[in-house]
């Protein structure tokens, strides 16, 4: 182990690779602790693994991105090749897989994520990492971060650099760690972006299962699991696991490459799909509630909204309603109360002009007497201009202080007239004050109170009218949205069927129907798909044993060239 490489203090030696051994440094240049990783001994002395080394660290130098490592410098210093990266804190994957044997679904999501956004982001500058495996995949601390190491083996596809200089896989060459390889990667082919995702749902199956995607004890055994042989389904070992997240990770496994996601870019936006599902199932999970066919949450939502929208229309129906009757009775209210005062008035000034002895208030009082036998007239009573009751309804109030409006609330004051609202409630009258003129001069007050009890007992009875209405409708919206959903539940259960029988492998299933409406067009569609996939499957199924032969004749043959 050097003590300096150029300006970097070595200190310790914290882990090492195929190729390279990884140092913890210091730069005193700007007091920083950094990573160091020195190209072997036995690969110093080749000029050609030397300068791959340093050529696609530079590559892998280019990339900045949250969740991979940062390279700072590259270079060569008294024969030892260096790169000097980021010194980062936490455990690589395969230790975390042996402390504890899986993962959470919830941490692999994470984890997936962040890797194949690192992957969108690296293939878009042409960058193939070619070694996606546990080792070389760092956890933070907090168990969630996730960041790429050593893009040492990747390659920069840039159409300008000779052939001769790229890291094209070669006979007798194959890059990657064998467990974590693609199908292509194995059998010697050309390789793109996809290569990489195809290791990550490897290293995904691993975290989520806490078993190896492929268990080959031999280079030769695992090239031909990686080619021609699915790995046990992840519901067997992880069967917690959501559907979407097995289904990705799959896609990611899926042996042909174009049967993979396009790219990282694609896979991490169905990551982040499935982790919206997930957190909404999660919330759903909190309230529990027991599933109701569909005729009947129709129903309900039906009803409801029903219910809303004609409780909003009746209440403003009944107070327009409310507000135009009170309106009448006012209007009515103050003729009465219009209509004793011009009767009164030419008696009222005539008293005025006399002493007091001399004043005549019976053919009032009998005016008065006459007036109140009009129902709803609750009390009427004449005050002279001493503010002393003349004549009432009440015989008590006869010679006394009038009592004015008080504390009464004030309904209106409209010209002369002014209108409260006077008694307990639940008992109140309308109450109408108007002072008695003639020949422009106040000769006394009108006091006129009318019952409110038609006015309440109409609008109650107006509400209750409503109401029934209301409960008429709402009862018959639930009645037909029940018939309507259970009609249309029925060709629902027959497409379910379809799509069970389809899913458990019988593609001769066929929907028989006369339909003429949009279930008629889904059985039709349904039909069309199975006989589709019928007709693709038949083919597949005659040419699978010798495509497997030739398959397994290619993989042989590689592995000798290997070997």
């Amino acid at each position: 182990m050097p003590e300096r490489v150029g300006r970097y203090e070595i200190r310790e030696r914290i882990g090492q690779g195929a190729m390279a051994e990884v140092y913890r440094a210091y730069d005193p240049g700007i007091g920083r602790d950094l990573a160091i990783k020195l190209l072997k001994g036995e690969f110093r002395e080749n000029a050609q693994y030397a300068g791959r080394f340093l050529r696609e660290a530079k590559a892998a130098g280019a990339l900045s991105h949250p969740n991979i490592v940062t390279i700072y410098d590259v270079g060569e210093e008294g024969g030892y090749p260096y790169i000097a990266m980021e010194l980062l804190e936490g455990e690589p994957l395969d230790v975390v897989l042996e402390r504890y044997g899986k993962l959470a679904p919830d941490d692999v999501l994470a984890i997936g994520l962040q890797l194949t956004e690192a992957l969108a982001y690296a293939h878009g500058l042409g960058v193939v990492h070619r070694d996606i495996k546990p080792s070389n995949i760092l956890l933070a601390p907090d168990g969630r971060g996730a960041k790429i190491l050593d893009f040492g083996i990747a390659r920069v596809a840039e159409a300008h650099v000779d052939e001769a200089e790229t890291l094209r896989t070669q006979a007798g060459q194959v890059l990657g760690t064998p467990r974590y390889m693609s199908p292509e990667q194995a059998l010697g082919q050309e390789i793109d972006g996809r290569s990489d995702l195809f290791s990550t749902g490897v290293v995904l199956y691993e975290l989520l299962t806490g078993r190896r995607a492929f268990d080959g004890a031999s280079a030769a055994t695992l090239a031909l699991q990686i080619t021609q042989q699915d790995p046990a389904p992840i519901g067997d070992f992880a069967p917690d696991a959501p559907r979407g997240l097995q289904f990705i990770i799959g896609k990611l496994m899926a042996k042909r490459p174009d049967r993979r996601f396009a790219d990282g870019a694609q896979a991490a936006e169905a990551f982040r799909r499935e982790q919206a599902a997930l957190t909404a199932a999660k919330a759903e999970a909190k309230t529990p509630r027991r599933r109701l066919p569909l005729q009947v949450r129709l129903s309900v939502v039906m009803a409801s909204i029903t219910t809303a929208v004609l409780l909003a229309g009746t209440t403003l129906v009944v107070e327009r309603q409310y507000d135009a009757m009170e309106r009448m009775a006012l209007t009515s209210g103050t003729a009465v109360a219009a209509f004793v005062a011009s009767n009164v008035a030419l008696q009222a000034a005539d008293n005025a002009s006399l002493p007091a002895a001399e004043r005549d208030w019976l053919p009032v009082e009998a005016f008065v007497k006459s007036a109140v036998g009009d129902p709803n007239i609750r009390r009427l009573s004449v005050v002279d201009a001493e503010g002393v009751v003349r004549a009432s309804s009440d015989p008590a109030l006869v010679g006394r202080p009038h009592q004015g409006i008080g504390a009464d609330p004030v309904l209106q004051r409209q010209g002369e007239v002014t209108v409260t609202l006077a008694g307990a409630k639940g008992a109140q009258d309308l109450r109408f004050v108007r002072p008695i003129t003639y020949a422009g001069r106040s000769f006394g007050l009108v006091d006129v109170s009318l019952s409110k009890a038609d006015l309440d007992a109409a609008a109650r009875l107006s509400r209750m009218l409503m109401l029934a209405l209301g409960l008429i409708i709402v009862t018959t919206v639930i009645a037909a949205s029940y018939a309507v959903v259970r009609a249309i539940a029925k060709p629902i259960q027959r497409l379910k069927g379809a799509l069970d029988a389809a899913a458990d492998g019988d593609f001769d299933f066929r929907v028989s129907h006369r339909r003429a409406d949009e279930f008629g067009d889904l059985f039709d569609a349904f039909n069309r798909l199975t006989a589709t996939v019928e007709a693709r499957l038949e083919p597949a199924a005659a040419a699978r044993p010798s495509e497997l032969d030739a398959a397994v004749r290619e993989d042989r043959t590689v592995m000798m060239v290997k070997a």
